[in-house]
């Protein structure tokens, strides 16, 4: 079984930048069989099949990237169906630059000739969340509250939907599911809300408690509906934006 190693050049402000630095530069300069992803969460959105591709049950695989847990469903998300089995994970979150390289040495990479890179769409922050399903119960909580159709609940499952129309650094729907099962790979703060493994559960409920009253207040369910007819006049507004932008584009081409 062959090995090699995935590094995600994380286009986020979650992993320090001279451990990234240093940590691309080992990969380029060393004889490794690697691959460089210029960021995983923006790639799982532009290069799904490519994504996809990465991963094989032949080969040992040490990933370099952020959260493991995050890292996983963003695999899932892109379409990824097989298992996790051979991998390993280096949390950059919490590595320092040695640890890294020892890991590396460790592991034990096989030699190659060249490192393969991937580069995704630079100009989209990649700022979205993944559900992680062995903790949703698809109450569809985060559906109801979004303001700009971010996911979409049907058949008994919430799925994302429309991951580009999240806003950058906004994780209030991770804020207030109540099982804390959306993911947002890139959030800076930490803990369960950003895919970490160890996850707290009393501290979690209570933070919920919090951010539930100052989110949605004490009637939870009319600030839903509230926001569910907010939603739906931004998407008729966005509609009728469309049409007139098309309606003149003819006007202009007669």
């Amino acid at each position: 079984m062959g090995t090699k190693v995935v590094f995600c050049n994380c286009g986020g402000e979650i992993v320090n930048q001279k451990i990234k630095e240093s940590t691309i530069r080992f990969f380029k300069h060393s004889k490794r069989n690697s691959v460089v992803l210029s960021d995983l969460c923006g790639l799982c959105i532009s290069e799904k099949s490519k994504v996809r591709g990465i991963l094989s049950s032949n080969e040992q695989t040490l990933i370099v990237a952020c959260h493991p847990r995050a890292v996983k469903k963003l695999f899932e998300y892109s379409g990824y169906e097989g298992s996790f089995e051979n991998l390993t994970f280096i949390n950059l979150r919490d590595t320092s630059e040695e640890e890294i390289a020892k890991a590396i040495e460790t592991f034990g990479i096989e030699e190659s000739s060249s490192c393969v890179e991937m580069y995704g769409e630079s100009e989209w922050p990649s700022w979205y969340p993944v559900i992680d399903y062995s903790r949703c119960t698809a109450c569809g909580q985060c559906a109801d509250f979004c303001l700009f159709g971010v996911y979409e609940k049907a058949d008994g499952k919430v799925r994302v939907v429309n991951p580009k129309g999240c806003k950058n650094n906004c994780p209030a729907c991770a804020r207030i599911c109540p099982q804390t099962a959306i993911i947002f790979p890139k959030y800076k703060q930490g803990g369960a809300i950003s895919g970490s493994d160890s996850i707290d559960e009393i501290a979690e409920q209570q933070r919920l408690q919090q951010d539930m009253n100052s989110i949605l207040g004490n009637d939870i369910y009319k600030a839903l509906e509230q926001r569910k007819a907010k939603r739906q006049s931004i998407i008729k507004a966005d509609a009728m934006k469309k049409a007139m932008e098309e309606r003149d584009k003819a006007r202009e081409n007669e």
